[in-house]
């Protein structure tokens, strides 16, 4: 199957709330708007499809070394094997991220980021699940949510 096969009804653009530097607090090695920054390109990626073809060197460390606990699964390919090859995978990247703690200060974690990507998620429940992803029937329940299948996806 190719990436293009696995990608789902893509939520419109912007529909999952951005970060901003005044959201964030720095660290000692990340500045506010380097995680704003990271942080909307882990939201645009989801919107996108959590195409595994998409999942740069960028996404991976920012995935791998800050947020949900991640591990870096050998490498940036080995991270896409396990949680962006199927709907299943994509259903458990999701739930993983809503029920991660997102603990710690944000003053020496990425936690203020893991936590907004929380929120922005949560609007949008069916995102858990592998129906909302490829080769499965459409729509879905989510309350108050924009997204809609797209033609050809």
């Amino acid at each position: 199957m190719t990436s293009t096969a696995l990608r789902p009804h893509a939520l419109p653009a912007g529909t999952l709330t951005r970060l901003t530097p005044a959201d964030c607090t720095a660290t000692q090695w990340s500045t506010a708007k380097e995680k704003a920054d990271a942080g909307n390109r882990v939201l645009a990626f989801i919107e996108n499809g959590l195409d595994p073809g998409a999942f740069t060197n960028d996404l991976y460390r920012t995935c791998s070394l800050h947020l949900f606990g991640h591990i870096a699964h050998f490498n940036r390919h080995g991270f896409a094997d396990v949680w962006f090859t199927t709907p299943k995978d994509k259903a458990a990247f999701i739930r993983h991220a809503m029920n991660a703690s997102g603990l710690g200060d944000p003053a020496w974690t990425w936690s203020d980021v893991e936590q907004h990507i929380q929120r922005a998620l949560a609007d949008h429940p069916h995102l858990q699940e592998p129906s909302a992803w490829p080769g499965a029937p459409r729509p879905h329940g989510c309350p108050s949510c924009r997204c809609t299948p797209q033609a050809g996806s």
